[in-house]
């Protein structure tokens, strides 16, 4: 297993790039629009956050990388038809598989890099793992370890496909260019075709022993395993970005590793937001005369004022006893819905008491009358 670099850590943001369910809203067009209206609009977006005219700003880089991805996904009839039928599960497939890289899309769209920028460093695909987290790591954030299989640069080799001692020289077929031309003859004259080198397979280059362990691939399928932190107040849904941390291509970089975050859900709170909600059930006496009672938070324990005549369904609140905002701001609420138990069983005495409070309030109470003495009303009997 390869650890990842410290470089690629430090790297790691706790921002949220991606909305996956609504990538027409992040192009600002309608689910009708047309791939001429979808393009048009993303290049607009691309020109305003692209990395180069804004001075490496991280948020402007995240924003880039938001519209990329929802038109790389809109602008293919294929996964556009999979995206409106299956929303983010159809986006889960795409990341399985690979994602392609921003720049490549930017270059597609554009027909090259304008702001005089010129790319010599291609990247490989993006991956996307989740990872789940309770809510006690929601309100004080939580390092957690992801495992997952990516393609990294091959160990034994550097990358080069060559075994260690093996000479890499110019491909004799195509020269070094990494190309060939083809020439055919036709009655309307020489046809004359470039394509790709099938020697060197476009590298420009051949080596005289391949490399053992990939086979002269220069990169190998491997385990890797990362500490990601999660930030106090994240949602269910939300994405993280390790950069760097994606699939490597030999001569080239990475893609990046998105981390979405699933909240487990409670045995004793619900979420809203900031705000946690929980049931308490209570006795008639504690709501018809108040009470003060101790209830669990989520880190600690907390005094629940009943007053008198509280009615069953009534909501208490207990400030700052919620979850923080993103990264760990000011705690919502904890939301008690206080819930009167009917008790089963009564002995006699209590039967006393009730029916007696019951006389007290003007209500009165029907005596209970067995099966045999129903029946005999039925039946006229005396």
């Amino acid at each position: 297993m390869t650890a990842a670099p410290k470089a690629v850590w430090a790297a790691f943001r706790s921002e949220v790039i991606r909305v996956a369910d609504d990538y027409y809203r992040i192009l600002g067009v309608e689910r009708t629009a047309g791939t001429a209206e979808i393009k048009k609009a993303y290049r607009h977006l691309a020109r305003k956050y692209h990395p180069d005219v804004n001075n490496g700003d991280p948020h402007a880089e995240a924003k880039f990388k938001q519209i990329s991805e929802a038109y790389a996904v809109l602008c293919d009839p294929h996964k556009r038809r999979q995206y409106d039928l299956r929303g983010s599960a159809a986006v889960d497939t795409f990341f399985r598989d690979g994602f392609p890289d921003i720049f490549e899309i930017f270059e597609s769209a554009f027909g090259g890099m304008p702001f005089g920028h010129q790319r010599t460093q291609r990247r490989g695909q993006s991956l996307r793992v989740e990872v789940e987290v309770t809510l006690e790591e929601v309100l004080t954030g939580a390092t957690k370890e992801v495992e997952y299989t990516r393609i990294g640069i091959c160990e034994h080799c550097a990358g080069t496909g060559a075994e260690p001692g093996s000479q890499v020289r110019r491909c004799p077929t195509c020269g070094g260019s990494g190309q060939v031309r083809q020439h055919r003859h036709t009655f309307m004259g020489t046809l004359t075709t470039i394509g790709t080198c099938p020697e060197c397979g476009g590298q420009g280059e051949v080596v005289e022993e391949v490399c053992q362990e990939c086979e002269g691939q220069g990169v190998i399928r491997q385990q890797q395993q990362l500490s990601v932190e999660i930030p106090p107040g994240i949602e269910t849904g939300r994405e993280l970005i390790v950069e760097g941390a994606g699939n490597s291509i030999p001569g080239g970089g990475s893609g990046d590793l998105y981390v979405r975050v699933r909240v487990a859900a409670h045995d004793v709170f619900e979420r809203h937001g900031q705000d946690l909600e929980t049931e308490l059930t209570v006795s008639f006496p504690q709501v018809a005369l108040g009470d003060t009672i101790e209830i669990p938070t989520l880190d600690s324990k907390a005094q629940l004022k009943i007053p008198p005549g509280t009615q069953s369904g009534a909501q208490m609140r207990l400030r700052s006893q919620g979850l923080p905002s993103l990264g760990g701001g000011r705690r919502g609420d904890l939301l008690v819905t206080i819930q009167v138990a009917t008790p089963i069983r009564l002995t006699q005495r209590q039967k006393e008491l009730l029916t007696e409070f019951a006389r007290e309030t003007g209500k009165t109470i029907s005596p209970k009358e067995g099966f045999l003495g129903r029946m005999k009303d039925a039946l006229g009997g005396g």
